[in-house]
């Protein structure tokens, strides 16, 4: 099972409230790697194939306090609202017919300095999609900031 990019990676040149990688090709399994940069705050959401419809479902435990869970959402969600650095590890199953299903692993450093611990996102998800694989992967943000220039998008992928 060889590793490779999937996609054109994207890195922001300008501010904006999306994020995307539109020319995935079908691979079962992915690993979307996320850094965002903020300038304000933002609540981002990764969503596929443009879909924002209610079709996501997390569970999600912060810095290791109780599970919570959201159910038929428009995203897999972020960690809070991260006034810096974000970043963020995504495991992906993509099986053709199947719901899409992720590990997310994310970090938000929550302020700057030693003297602040970040915090911490563990995150399983589902998507139960129309279409039969993943062609698009899109971060949106619905806060009142942006993502700042140099936030990045990659993913690589294997069958």
């Amino acid at each position: 099972m060889a590793w490779s990019k999937n996609g054109t990676p994207s890195t922001l040149s300008g501010t904006s409230d999306t994020i995307t990688i539109s020319d995935l090709i079908a691979k079962k399994f992915g690993v979307i790697l996320l850094h965002y940069i903020s300038s304000g705050t933002c609540n981002s959401q990764m969503r596929f194939n443009g879909d924002s419809t209610n079709e996501y479902s997390n569970r999600q435990s912060d810095d290791n306090a109780a599970d919570g869970t959201q159910t038929s959402t428009t995203g897999l969600t972020d960690a809070g609202t991260p006034v810096a650095d974000y970043f963020s590890v995504n495991y992906l199953c993509d099986i053709s017919g199947e719901e899409k299903l992720i590990i997310q692993f994310q970090i938000d450093p929550t302020a700057t300095g030693a003297g602040t611990a970040p915090s911490r996102r563990e995150q399983v998800s589902k998507h139960v999609p129309s279409e039969s694989t993943i062609t698009s992967v899109s971060v949106v943000n619905d806060g009142a900031g942006d993502f700042a220039v140099g936030s990045n998008l990659i993913i690589i992928g294997s069958n």
